[in-house]
């Protein structure tokens, strides 16, 4: 699978504890040797759909991917199939926000 790492994401990451950057490096190394059919069952992710909530500018579904115990990835799929991971949330229930 192809996966894409906006500004945002890297940001936070960068800014986050040791332990959530850590996090964030295996899921990319994760990320990368699964293909969507894998993604979508792999039962450490958690990967699920946010209802009702789309990316403001393209106006894909957001998803959300677990990162640890207490952080969460938003992401987005685009055709290919390509993965962008759009934002950090390293407190689990604000990822849900709008």
């Amino acid at each position: 699978m192809r996966v894409e790492v906006r500004p945002a994401f890297d940001e936070a990451v960068m800014a986050a504890e040791l332990p959530t950057r850590k996090a964030a490096a295996k899921l990319l190394q994760l990320l990368h040797s699964l293909d969507l059919p894998q993604l979508w069952s792999h039962p450490g992710l958690n990967f699920e759909k946010l209802h009702g909530m789309i990316e403001p500018a393209s106006g894909e579904q957001l998803y959300s991917l677990r990162l640890g115990s207490a952080a969460r990835a938003i992401a987005c799929l685009r055709q290919g199939p390509t993965l962008v991971l759009a934002s950090l949330h390293v407190q689990h229930d604000k990822a849900y926000r709008r």
